[in-house]
C-alpha cells in the first residue's frame, strides 16, 4: 500500500489567502521541522544548525522526565496548538492511554489525521525558486496511546469528561488573541488539567500585533517585566515550577534560509 500524499509539489507555489497557518508551503516546513530525519532538513549532519532538529521529541522527553521525576501517571495528555502532530505522536509514546491534539488550522488537523491513520505519508519540500523534493515518513505505533485530533480554538477548549492528566503549550501562547485567559483555562478550574498534573509551556514570546494586540502581551515594557517573568507570576499562584530550560528548534524554508528560535520552556505542577 503507497502511503499518501499529504502536500503535492505543485501546491506549494500557489498563492494561498487561506486562514492562518493553512497554506501549502507552511504546512510543508512545518511536516519537516515535526517529522523530517536530520538529513531530511539539512542534507549533511553537521550542519551548524543540527543541534536545533528534533524539537517536537525534545519537549516530549522533558515531559516524561518530569513525570517520572515527581511521580505523575500520565494516563491522558493534551497537546494544545498541535500543528501536523509531531509532539502529540511523540507523547504517544509514552503516555499510557490517550493523546489529544488541538489545533485552529483545519488543514493542520487533516494531515495529522492522515498521517495517524495510514502510519506514515510522503510531502514536498521547497528546494529553488521552481524545484521541489519529497519526503517521506513513518509514524510508527508501536506500543503506544491512542492519538486523535481535532480543531479547536486555544482560548476556548472544550471541557470532556475528565481532565487531563498532562497539557502541553507549545508555541502557541503568543499567537492566541488572550494569552493570560489562556492560561486560565488551567488555573481556573480542574476541567481540563487535573490537582497533581503537568503543565508544559513552550514558547519563543515572539509577539506580533497581527495575532493578539500588545495590550494582551504577557510582559510589560512599562515594567520592565519580561515574559518569562509575567508567565510566572500568573502560574506561580496555582503551580509549583518543576523544569526551566531553554530549547532551540529551527524552520526550514530552503537549502539556504532556515528560521531559528529559542523556547522557553517551563514544566509545571498543579497543586
Amino acid at each position: 500500500m503507497f502511503p499518501p500524499a499529504l502536500l503535492k509539489g505543485d501546491e506549494l507555489y500557489e498563492h494561498e489567502a487561506s486562514a492562518p497557518y493553512d497554506a501549502s508551503r507552511d504546512l510543508s516546513k512545518y511536516l519537516l521541522m515535526h517529522y523530517g530525519s536530520l538529513e531530511d532538513v539539512f542534507h549533511q549532519s553537521g550542519h551548524p544548525l543540527a543541534m536545533a532538529h528534533g524539537y517536537c521529541q525534545r519537549l516530549s522527553d522533558l515531559l516524561r522526565s518530569c513525570a517520572q521525576r515527581t511521580g505523575t501517571s500520565v494516563a491522558r495528555a493534551l497537546d494544545v496548538g498541535c500543528s501536523v502532530g509531531g509532539v502529540t505522536h511523540a507523547l504517544g509514546a509514552w503516555v499510557t492511554d490517550q493523546v489529544v491534539g488541538v489545533d485552529i488550522s483545519r488543514r493542520s488537523v487533516e494531515i495529522a489525521q492522515a498521517l495517524t491513520h495510514h502510519g506514515g505519508g510522503t510531502f514536498s519540500v521547497i528546494e529553488q525558486g521552481p524545484f521541489h523534493r519529497e519526503v517521506s515518513i513513518l509514524v510508527e505505533p508501536g506500543d503506544r496511546a491512542r492519538v486523535a485530533f481535532e480543531v479547536g480554538d486555544a482560548n476556548a477548549l472544550r471541557v470532556g469528561e475528565q481532565p487531563f492528566d498532562a497539557v502541553v503549550l507549545s508555541n502557541v501562547l503568543d499567537r492566541v488573541a488572550r494569552p493570560a485567559a489562556c492560561l486560565e483555562q488551567f488555573t481556573g478550574s480542574t476541567a481540563t488539567l487535573r490537582t497533581g498534573g503537568l503543565l508544559m509551556v513552550a514558547c519563543p514570546w515572539s509577539w506580533y500585533p497581527e495575532y493578539s494586540h500588545p495590550d494582551e502581551w504577557l510582559g510589560s515594557a512599562a515594567t520592565g517585566t519580561p515574559s518569562e517573568t509575567a508567565l510566572k507570576a500568573l502560574l506561580a499562584g496555582h503551580f509549583d515550577l518543576v523544569a526551566e530550560v531553554d530549547e532551540p528548534g529551527v524552520l526550514r524554508q530552503n537549502p539556504r534560509e532556515y528560521d531559528y528560535f529559542e523556547s522557553h520552556v517551563t514544566v509545571w505542577r498543579k497543586r
